[in-house]
């Protein structure tokens, strides 16, 4: 995983930060396919690739439809490097379970949460807090989606 952790200038860099974790999850769920043969497996990867997808497409509109000015807002605080280091240290092999990928994503989906929440409660400006909130919310509900998709692939 490319060393991407650096202190936050802007908001912007928020959601860039965001974008680049996505995109480090469909590399991960790329390299877990490289290694699959089970047809369940390779299915639930292919979903991932396009979750991950979609949530960096919803971190660019959302960027998209912010106003300059509040992108532009400069952030005191550095992210929290848990996440690059949960990242980091996955471990795929040959065969992986359902169960070891979801556990993977939804450490990750938590991380990201966390990192959310925390920069959240170090900023004071109201416009910047809102935009956290919606990141914390979408990542939560993402999650949820996730599992939910999840539990009807069991029955596949």
């Amino acid at each position: 995983m490319e060393e991407k952790l650096r202190k936050f200038e802007q908001v912007r860099d928020v959601l860039d930060y965001g974008k680049f974790l996505h995109a480090e999850m469909k590399a991960l769920a790329e390299r877990i396919e490289d290694q699959e043969q089970s047809a369940r497996i390779r299915l639930l990867l292919d979903y991932l690739k396009r979750h991950e997808d979609e949530l960096a497409a919803s971190l660019e509109k959302f960027e998209k439809e912010t106003q300059e000015h509040v992108l532009n807002l400069w952030l005191p605080y550095p992210p929290d490097p848990k996440i690059e280091k949960k990242l980091q240290a996955i471990k795929i092999h040959p065969h992986m379970t359902v169960e070891e990928i979801a556990k993977i994503v939804m450490d990750f989906e938590d991380a990201l949460i966390e990192l959310y929440k925390e920069s959240l409660n170090e900023i004071d400006d109201v416009h910047v807090q809102e935009i956290l909130q919606n990141l914390v919310q979408l990542e939560d509900a993402e999650k949820r989606r996730f599992a939910m998709n999840l539990a009807r692939m069991e029955g596949i």
